[in-house]
């Protein structure tokens, strides 16, 4: 955990006392809803930007590599899960 001291203003910190009161927090608990606030908004932001970045790179959007086995396991007849996964084991005898 944390700790710190902080030195506000004191019109800042009415502020800061009567909003945490408005929402029926503790200064501490508004404080720390604020800073997960921030850091969500801020890996949105990130997120954002990657997706920007990718959008402008084409060549690591170029999947043509991957096609032809993505074909070839579409092509497959599904088997039941139990048929794939138990073939090789020996059947329990009652």
């Amino acid at each position: 955990m944390f700790t710190t001291t902080l030195r506000l203003p004191d019109d800042l910190a009415a502020f800061l006392q009567e909003a945490a009161r408005s929402q029926g927090l503790s200064v501490n608990a508004y404080l720390a809803r604020l800073v997960e606030h921030r850091r969500e908004e801020d890996r949105r932001g990130r997120l954002a930007r990657d997706w920007t970045l990718y959008a402008q790179d084409t060549a690591a959007q170029d999947v043509d590599y991957a096609l032809e086995a993505q074909r070839s396991l579409a092509a497959e007849t599904p088997q039941p899960y139990r048929a794939k996964h138990e073939a090789g084991k020996p059947r329990k005898r009652s």
